[in-house]
């Protein structure tokens, strides 16, 4: 009885893991279902879906080259207080850098876009981002 109960739980486990699906991330999905998502929740147009998101990509194209310089500093592991003080310095530097591309870049979308509309396309990336970490997507 225990060997066939055993059997069958092995199988039903072996089942259950082969018909989960690849949770493997995808960038170009990633990138069309937060598009998507913006696009539906700030209600934008066609044309201004057009005219924002080429501009937006070339945003967080710049933000992935800096996301990656930071991760370095944050897994460096310096050994004295010159090397620890120089990798802080750096990590500070770095975040600087990001807060005034997003700047820059939100006073570009202001040019393409009503400010009310980017307000929208903000909290909508925020609130995708969110639901993302809570697993409501």
């Amino acid at each position: 009885m225990k060997k066939s109960l055993l059997t069958l739980l092995i199988a039903l486990a072996t089942t259950t893991m082969v018909a989960q699906p690849s949770h493997k991330f995808d960038p170009e999905q990633f990138q069309a279902e937060l598009e998507q998502f913006i696009t539906t929740e700030a209600s934008l147009s066609p044309t201004e879906s057009a005219t924002f998101f080429p501009v937006y990509r070339e945003l967080r194209k710049k933000q992935r080259n800096i996301f990656v310089l930071i991760k370095r500093y944050k897994h460096a592991n310096p050994t004295d207080n010159k090397a620890a003080a120089e990798a802080i310095r750096q990590q500070d530097k770095l975040e600087v850098e990001m807060k005034e591309l997003l700047k820059s870049y939100h006073d570009k979308f202001m040019k393409l876009l009503p400010a009310t509309t980017v307000f929208k396309i903000l909290k909508a990336e925020d609130k995708f981002h969110r639901q993302l970490i809570k697993g409501k997507k």
